[in-house]
């Protein structure tokens, strides 16, 4: 893998006609800043894309609860709420800005028109989330507080759809123009033709959710959607810690006084015994920081029927889904990130606390869309949509892919190691799946598909956030121990600020679901 240097505005440029975008909110006039015909399109890009990473993880970090990769220690309604997603919001409707600004910089310079095909293409990406975390959100009107709008309406999320799949082709347009390629490209430098299949692989994640057959179809044929690890689109970060560029979760498992949270039994369990041997990914996903079993007055959870895994045993120590209890002072024993994608260690059976392991220092990246995702929604558009494609081969190609990347992460610093993963273990697992995949009806395909997506997905909740509303899979997730009747958050909350300062923007319940998600209320924990 190359590592992605991130380039750090050290200056941030603020326009005086520009509007905070949160809040549709002008600032004020200051002869000292910069107009937007005078902006740097180089760092206003540089910009989209950073703040576009930071927008993106900040949700799969909240995800990564609801979705068992790590543990929920809140109820649904608490983790969803108001005050969750304020700063996402925020962020969001910021850089949106930019890409606007950009915009208008084109207009003048037909030469950028590299620059506004990727931006489309992030800003596209972000808006799309924004659809599948909130539905309806404000668009045609937002950040036009200039033309005297102060409350903009919220729109329609399935025209927002449509306006971000026409934004798409209208990237691929700019793209195909042959103009230079900026400096500062952060994803895939300069590589045109990478940033056209992360648009028509976009497009193909959107119709999936939409569940239209012909348009997959049709991209299909066109042939021209990532296949190679070398097409993943990924944010990478580095070992720097000033200013701060290590993988968020890597600063919250590798510092002194250890991990605050716990990683989700229920996803371990499924890397530890949902085959007949681990998952190969086990030692790259989790690392152990302890090899002796913790005391047991600090798992009082054992044999309490309440709890499905409560401890799994070999020093795994997680909590289980909805575990609602205050944290133990078991930091030293707790189980934490590993070297994939977060740039922590490799589990070589080497425990040690985790600021003292081996590791990389943060340099992991954010997986946003990668080839073995494409695969997986391949494979079950295949099965739910009758595609043209072989759901099967799909099916074995996103293990594969998956397995690849993150064996050989980090330039492949764990090849060589006593307990790394071989090649005849990946055969095994992938045999073992498609043995089971062969075997099983329609609807237990989907759900070996789905299984196989989630597992890939770690680093990355969205994805499989997404694909349980669509499809109500993987079945092997486990629901809250403790129920405390909140339902599970078809959409999130709309953010406190965002209801106060809009008054378009009313509260509604987190069992709203978004246009994409026809399945009935309530058939999903």
């Amino acid at each position: 893998m190359k590592k992605i240097n991130i380039i750090i505005l050290l200056i941030s440029v603020v326009f005086a006609s520009c509007e905070l975008a949160q809040f549709d909110e002008p600032f004020q006039t200051n002869p000292n800043l910069l107009s937007p015909e005078d902006a740097d399109p180089s760092f206003l890009l540089n910009n989209i894309q950073i703040e576009f990473a930071d927008f993106m993880q900040d949700i799969e970090r909240t995800t990564d609860e609801v979705m068992r990769y790590k543990v929920l220690n809140n109820t649904y309604s608490e983790v969803s709420d108001q005050g969750v997603l304020n700063g996402e919001w925020t962020n969001y409707y910021t850089f949106i800005q930019d890409a606007k600004v950009l915009n208008g910089l084109v207009a003048n310079d037909d030469g950028l028109r590299f620059h506004r095909g990727a931006s489309r293409i992030i800003t596209a990406f972000a808006t799309v989330t924004m659809v599948d975390y909130f539905g309806d959100i404000p668009f045609s009107e937002a950040n036009k507080a200039a033309e005297g709008i102060i409350n903009p309406i919220l729109d329609d999320d399935e025209a927002v759809y449509s306006a971000m799949l026409e934004q798409l082709d209208q990237a691929i347009d700019d793209l195909n123009a042959g103009t230079p390629a900026p400096v500062n490209d952060l994803y895939y430098r300069g590589d045109r033709e990478k940033w056209i299949r992360l648009a028509n692989s976009l497009q193909l994640k959107m119709y999936v959710n939409m569940g239209d057959q012909s348009a997959i179809n049709s991209l299909i044929a066109e042939d021209n959607l990532i296949e190679s690890i070398d097409d993943d689109f990924q944010f990478g970060y580095s070992t720097q810690i000033d200013p701060l560029s290590q993988h968020p979760n890597f600063t919250d498992g590798y510092i002194v006084g250890g991990q605050a949270t716990y990683m989700g039994n229920s996803f371990m369990n499924l890397l530890l015994n949902g085959k007949s041997a681990p998952d190969p990914r086990i030692r790259y996903y989790i690392f152990r920081q302890s090899d002796q079993d913790p005391i047991a007055s600090s798992i009082p959870c054992v044999n309490d029927p309440m709890f499905d895994f409560c401890y799994l045993g070999n020093s795994y120590l997680g909590r289980d889904h909805g575990d609602l209890r205050p944290n133990s002072s078991d930091q030293e024993f707790r189980a934490i990130y590993g070297l994939y994608p977060s740039g922590g260690a490799f589990d070589n059976n080497n425990p040690s606390f985790g600021v003292d392991a081996p590791n990389q220092g943060g340099a992991g990246i954010l997986p946003v869309l990668l080839s073995s995702y494409v695969d997986f929604l391949r494979a079950e558009a295949a099965i739910s949509l009758s595609t043209s494609d072989d759901a099967a081969t799909f099916l074995e190609s996103g293990i594969r892919k998956s397995m690849d990347k993150v064996l050989n992460f980090a330039d492949g610093v764990a090849l060589g190691l006593d307990f790394a993963a071989s090649d005849d273990d990946v055969d095994t697992y992938v045999d073992e799946v498609l043995a089971a995949f062969q075997a099983a009806d329609n609807v237990g395909k989907l759900d070996i598909v789905l299984e196989e997506y989630y597992i890939a997905s770690y680093g990355n909740s969205t994805e499989a956030y997404n694909g349980y509303r669509r499809t109500g899979f993987p079945s092997s997730l486990q629901a809250p121990v403790e129920q405390t009747g909140a339902p599970f958050p078809r959409t999130f909350a709309y953010p406190t600020d965002a209801v106060n300062s809009n008054t378009n923007v009313n509260p509604r319940p987190i069992t709203t679901q978004v246009f994409w998600d026809t399945n009935p209320a309530g058939f999903i924990d």
